[in-house]
């Protein structure tokens, strides 16, 4: 398998409410990264409860001193945020605003606010976005498929797309899959495996991936595994899955 160093681009998705910490992580991970992004985009409890995630875009100070800190400490290194848009659009273009001038190298928006999940949305926030910044805007949400791509960039006038719940559900999304091809599930068994992973994460990822794939019956089975064994025979005997011992590539 190619080496993180070996990747064309890669970065770290991470969420951080302090300067001089997230600038350090930072540092250690710059010489096998491209570049990476503040998330201030999830909208989770957990995340809400420690001060990180969405709950950081009514701080806009507080991320533009986490950027400006972290290009101070990585000049050379890309540093983008991700934010959910505000409840009003002067709001999100001063967020916005305030990000670019902390320096970041480009912003990604989910246009959707820390309320809100499966609606449907506000592409005009980011359209507006798009209008008032030089750096380049990344638009994020309700992409579950390769044909939402085009319509979403049209109605935003976005550079490009970041997809997550889509690629949750389909990892092979970007490659033209409209469900999540077997072999996938098999990297994913081989990885899991060969690096350790907890059993949970083992088992949220591929109930994801299965999402599109299992029939509802088959689902309420596969959700009542406990144990990697339970899961690695109920993957032998549906889809003739085993573990491998050996990386995706070749690795």
């Amino acid at each position: 398998a190619r080496t993180i160093k070996e990747r064309i681009s890669s970065g770290i998705n991470a969420e951080y409410g302090d300067p001089e910490y997230f600038a350090a992580a930072a540092k250690l991970i710059a010489p096998y990264v491209d570049g990476v992004d503040l998330n201030c985009g999830c909208p989770q409890r957990w995340a809400i409860k420690e001060g990180i995630g969405a709950c950081m875009c009514e701080n806009p100070d507080l991320i533009s001193r986490i950027v400006t800190r972290c290009k101070e400490v990585n000049p050379d290194l890309c540093v983008s945020v991700k934010i959910r848009i505000l409840e009003s659009k002067e709001q999100t273009l001063k967020l916005a605003k305030a990000i670019e001038n902390s320096g970041a190298s480009f912003i990604t928006i989910h246009a959707r606010t820390i309320k809100e999940r499966n609606v449907t949305p506000h592409y005009e926030y980011v359209e507006e976005v798009k209008k008032c910044v030089s750096i380049p805007v990344i638009y994020n949400g309700g992409i579950y498929a390769p044909d939402d791509i085009g319509p979403s960039l049209q109605k935003t006038g976005a550079d490009g797309v970041m997809c997550a719940q889509g690629l949750l559900n389909n990892p092979a999304l970007f490659a033209g899959y409209t469900e999540t091809p077997m072999q996938c599930v098999q990297d994913w068994i081989n990885i899991a495996i060969s690096y350790g992973t907890s059993f949970m994460t083992f088992k949220h990822h591929l109930v994801f991936m299965l999402e599109n794939v299992l029939p509802k019956h088959e689902k309420k089975i596969f959700n009542n595994l406990s144990t990697f064994a339970g899961v690695l025979d109920y993957l032998e005997n549906n889809f003739g899955l085993v573990y491998q011992n050996k990386l995706p590539g070749g690795g």
